[in-house]
This record gives structure tokens, C-alpha cells and sequence, in this order.
């Protein structure tokens, strides 16, 4: 990312959830989940990173069928005590909302990119007017294709009719801002909230 002030030539911020928004922290929920018990499963964080787990992301495994598959692995009522409690604990991040709505208040269309599973998504559609704000969203699992492929990209700039351009993606994880970068989308890596606002600044999206 360039040091120095940059003109802007931005009309569309777009929003990974995990990390950004919405917390996602599997650590925390294990160590507050089993507390109690004798042992905490650690070994269940290998599940977040597993090919089922992106493949319910992706839309193409069902909650039942993982569970099945991660089973052979872990104790049964253990992985799906973990899975709840992942789900139950997603909530607004304050800091990533808050930058939300000031860009949104200095006029820039705001857009969801996410990898997402069906059951996160109506968890998050519990909470009032969350997703009402954006201008439209891309989740993984409605598209059957999830981040850093290439189609997931396109199938925002598509669907939206957004010039690449004038876009600027903001997500967590540098895979998914290299992945972005491929198709002309500059982007922003959310190692906090602190930097991601001294980046806007940069870019004069925020004062």
C-alpha cells in the first residue's frame, strides 16, 4: 500500500464480515464454551480450516453431512457444540461498524464480499437493519464459489455493474486482497481497525 496520500478515485467500499464486521474468533468461543469441562478440545480449530468447513461456505455440504464427516475426527457432540457456539457468539464488531457508517455518511455505495455459510447468514439476519444499509452482497454460499477465486470477484463486479477501478475491498486475510488485486480492485488487509481507518484516510475516503 502506498505511504503517501493518494487522489480518490473511489465510489464503492466493499466489506468482508469475519474480522471486519462481524466477530470471528474460534479461539475465544473454545476456551469459553468448555471452560468448565476437563479438558478444552483445542484440536476442533483444525475444523474451521477444513475443506468441510469451506465447503459449507461454498454452499455445496450440508450442516448434517459435515457433521457426519467431522465426526470420524472429533467427538460428535463436542464438534457440534463448538459449531453452535461459533454461530451464537457472531456479533457486530463496533469498530468495523463504526467505520461503516462514516463512509457510508460521506456518500460511498457499500458492498458485502463474504465467505459464508447459510446458517451464519441467518444468524446475522437476526440482527436489526445489519444488512439493510449495503447496496447489495455476494455470500459464498449462494454462489457455490468463495474467496479467492476468481469467480466470486466477478460475480460481484457483475452482478452490480461496479468498474473495478473505483473500488476498494477491505477483508482480513491478504489471500482474499491479492485476490481482489487481480481483478483491478485495490484493497485494504484488516490486521485491526486502527490501520484500516489510516488507510481510508490515506485514500481520503475519511477525513
Amino acid at each position: 500500500m502506498n505511504n503517501q496520500p493518494t487522489t480518490n478515485c473511489y465510489k464503492n467500499i466493499i466489506f468482508d464480515l469475519g474480522g471486519v464486521l462481524i466477530n470471528f474468533n474460534p479461539r475465544h468461543v473454545i476456551a469459553n464454551t468448555f471452560q468448565h469441562e476437563s479438558r478444552i478440545p483445542w484440536e476442533l480449530l483444525e475444523s474451521v480450516s477444513s475443506q468441510e468447513w469451506l465447503d459449507m461456505d461454498r454452499g455445496t455440504l450440508d450442516y448434517q453431512e459435515a457433521v457426519e464427516r467431522f465426526a470420524t475426527r472429533y467427538p460428535r457432540e463436542s464438534f457440534i457444540k463448538f459449531y453452535d457456539a461459533v454461530h451464537e457468539a457472531l456479533a457486530p464488531i463496533d469498530e468495523g461498524v463504526e467505520i461503516l457508517r462514516h463512509v457510508q455518511a460521506r456518500g460511498y455505495k457499500t458492498y458485502i464480499l463474504s465467505n459464508l455459510g447459510q446458517r451464519s447468514h441467518e444468524k446475522l439476519s437476526t440482527i436489526d437493519n445489519f444488512f439493510s444499509s449495503f447496496h447489495g452482497a455476494i455470500f459464498s454460499y449462494q454462489v457455490k464459489t468463495i474467496k479467492p477465486e476468481p469467480a466470486i470477484y466477478q460475480l460481484l463486479l457483475n452482478t452490480y455493474n461496479l468498474k473495478p477501478e473505483e473500488s476498494l475491498f477491505i477483508d482480513d486475510l491478504e489471500v482474499n486482497i491479492n485476490g481482489a488485486k487481480q481483478h483491478g480492485i485495490d484493497g485494504i488487509v484488516c490486521t485491526d481497525h486502527a490501520t484500516v481507518r489510516e488507510e481510508l484516510k490515506k485514500h481520503r475516503i475519511l477525513p
